[in-house]
């Protein structure tokens, strides 16, 4: 690149596509004597300030000026000395409204201000492979970040890292060649068969219930929370009463919107046991009952886990059934699981007789937890016999690699009982 340009050269401001308001700047040098070939300077990312796109040209020419100063040699360039900490927490600024998930924003939020503490006022071109890997390697010595953390920390690095390279600002990527170790994968929590009937028992002897529903589902077809509650009554197929069906068209997020599930694969239709569909087809009985003691019909937009929420219009009470918030169904559930032996609370807070039997509530709960129930659907499909790809689809990971590498443990132990019943096969040949 250039560090000067002539006074006649000629700006120009490229349209970055699908950013309205954001222009690549750059200056065309002209010919270079000996190659022949087009010179330009560095190019440099501007993002528009006014929201009216009517006073773009003029910041735009302003930008220009600003940038030909530069250029020419007259003034410092403004990026020689920005810092690691401010051009990542510009990358996350210009997101905003961008990553489909206000969650996903929020959770890049707290990886760039993991960056900044790592990397504090270190200038974003003197950033080198080697000030990288003793930041992690303190980070490790003094606990301050696990592995996995790290791990999330480099690839939101790498990736701030890349647009200043796409924008001129460096010349290569300092995370490129930086190899961290492979994590540790741990089997994950989940439920023995004997224990996942034990539980579906359990369910069966409860009265129905949102939460019962929701557990059931969870157990029995292996989703997310935020997919089951998710669900409403036009995602259950009964067309084939002999062969019903779940579709995945949503998931209800922590921030209490529905949302597109969490990839491609994400969205997927499921079959349904016959245990499964007899309780929801039960359920669906029960809830239009109880719906409309409050004036409420049942339709097929209604949410198959639901709540009841009470508002006002016109001054008058207006109750409506919406979803369960996330946080809601994991008390209940922890409440659950502590009442039937699945869980415990290490600080008890209260205790109360219900139905003959007494029953604690408390903080510092430890035992079962919802997405347990998606590994034990995987793990005892696995274990039955089930192909890797069917576990795959039904759980909707975005390619059977990632079901491989969650679930390595169960597939081994299929390998060891695959070779112990070939040994046996070959034995009873003599």
């Amino acid at each position: 690149m250039e560090d000067r340009i002539r006074p006649n050269a000629k700006g120009y401001a490229e349209p970055v596509k699908g950013k309205p308001g954001t222009y690549r700047l750059y200056f065309s040098l002209g010919k270079d004597p000996k190659t022949g070939r087009y010179l330009r300077s560095g190019k440099r990312t501007y993002h528009c300030r006014s929201k009216n796109p009517k006073n773009w040209p003029k910041e735009l020419e302003n930008a220009l000026a600003g940038y030909r100063t530069e250029l020419e040699g007259n003034a410092e360039p403004k990026d020689r000395f920005r810092t690691v900490s401010d051009y990542a927490d510009d990358f996350h600024a210009l997101r905003e409204g961008t990553m489909g998930s206000p969650l996903a924003y929020e959770r890049e939020g707290y990886d760039v201000r993991h960056i900044r503490e790592l990397f504090g006022d270190t200038r974003l071109r003197a950033l080198r492979p080697d000030d990288i890997k003793h930041a992690y390697a303190e980070a490790r010595r003094t606990g301050r970040f696990s592995e996995s953390e790290i791990r999330r920390i480099h690839v939101k690095l790498k990736q701030i890292l890349q647009e200043a390279v796409d924008n001129e600002l460096i010349a290569r990527n300092p995370c490129a060649g930086i190899k961290l170790p492979k994590p540790n994968v741990e089997a994950r929590q989940s439920l023995s068969a004997d224990g996942a009937a034990r539980l579906l028992a359990c369910l069966l002897r409860e009265p129905r219930s949102p939460g019962t529903v929701c557990t059931m589902i969870l157990l029995e077809c292996g989703l997310r929370k935020g997919e089951a509650l998710g669900l409403s009554w036009a995602d259950y197929d009964t067309t084939d009463p002999d062969r019903p069906v779940l579709r995945i068209e949503h998931q209800y997020t922590s921030d209490r919107a529905l949302r597109s599930p969490k990839s491609r694969m994400s969205r997927r239709t499921i079959a349904v046991s016959k245990t499964l569909a007899s309780y929801l087809d039960a359920w669906k009985k029960d809830q239009a009952s109880q719906l409309d003691r409050y004036g409420i019909t049942q339709d097929e937009l209604t949410p198959i886990v639901h709540a009841l929420t009470v508002g006002m219009k016109d001054g008058e009470k207006l109750i409506a059934a919406t979803r369960v918030d996330g946080h809601n169904f994991g008390r209940w559930f922890r409440d659950f699981c502590v009442d039937h032996g699945f869980g415990t609370y290490g600080k008890v807070t209260k205790t109360f007789t219900r139905d003959g039997k007494t029953c604690i509530r408390g903080t510092r709960y430890s035992g079962l937890v919802p997405h347990a129930l998606r590994h034990t659907q995987a793990t005892l499909l696995i274990g039955g016999g089930s192909d890797v790809k069917t576990v795959q689809a039904r759980l909707g990971h975005a390619s059977p690699s990632t079901t491989l590498a969650i679930y390595a443990h169960a597939i081994e132990a299929n390998d060891r009982r695959a070779a112990e019943a070939f040994d046996e096969m070959l034995s009873s040949e003599h």
